[in-house]
């Protein structure tokens, strides 16, 4: 039985590897077919803010705010005007899955980001999505 509606958000994993930003992309490319919102999640470590700078010229950054900067540059750059974003300290299989569940989303996107070995066809993150997933799930070809 089919649980999702194609018609929701398309929710992507991503992260600053290639197979994650090529798994993005194709991910704005099916929302803006299917005319919906892309979400993208991120996952982040949780770590002390950052103060740099020289005289009076500080800049702070925090984990959090890194992530944000990181998802806004990416949404700019991808071929969708109607994107969204999460960032997640925990691990991410689990942060795509509370989002898609959180969305009622129709479609989640993976990438194939591992070729060798036991899981040489998909990643640890996507094989767990893949097996948990509330809705249809898509499997980019990123390698």
């Amino acid at each position: 039985m089919w649980k999702g509606n194609p018609m929701n958000d398309v929710v992507v994993g991503v992260n600053r590897s290639e197979p994650a930003l090529a798994a993005g992309h194709s991910a704005a490319k099916l929302a803006a077919a299917y005319g919906v919102n892309l979400h993208l999640v991120t996952c982040a470590e949780r770590t002390p803010p950052i103060s740099a700078g020289v005289g009076s010229d500080r800049f702070e950054s925090d984990w959090l705010t890194a992530a944000e900067e990181f998802l806004k540059r990416l949404a700019f750059d991808l071929p969708h005007d109607d994107v969204t974003w999460n960032v997640s300290s925990g691990d991410p299989a689990s942060a795509i899955l509370d989002e898609a569940k959180r969305l009622d989303a129709g479609t989640i996107v993976v990438g194939n980001a591992r070729t060798q070995g036991a899981s040489r066809v998909l990643g640890s993150v996507a094989s767990a999505v893949t097996k948990k997933a509330p809705c249809d799930v898509l499997i980019a070809h990123t390698s």
